[in-house]
């Protein structure tokens, strides 16, 4: 083998290796990117998932509002029917007892 000829060998073999250098830092940063650009999707996802969330708990919030004063309501009216019926019938036997005593 001639001088030349090894010389052309171990050129293209250093060429070969800065080019496999060159394609692993290439697909490390392709990697790297993949990465941030998931953990970006990701990240988005969990602020619309919480999102969501916050709208359907506010949504739950409002509907439980609404039947606590519905039902606070109806316990008032009732608790002010029962106020009026003891008083009748307070009135009533007070009545009783005086025509009795009378």
């Amino acid at each position: 083998m001639s001088v030349e000829f090894l010389k052309k060998i171990r050129k293209t073999e250093r060429d070969c290796e800065e080019k496999i250098k060159q394609t692993e830092i290439t697909k490390q940063n392709a990697v790297l990117e993949a990465e941030k650009t998931s953990i970006l999707k990701i990240r988005d996802a969990e602020i619309q998932a919480k999102e969501e969330a916050d709208k359907v708990l506010s949504g739950v919030e409002g509907r439980v509002e609404k039947e606590f004063a519905t039902m606070n309501k109806g316990f008032e009216e009732s608790q002010s029917k029962l106020k009026e019926k003891a008083k009748k019938i307070e009135k009533e036997a007070i009545d009783k007892v005086l025509t009795e005593v009378l």
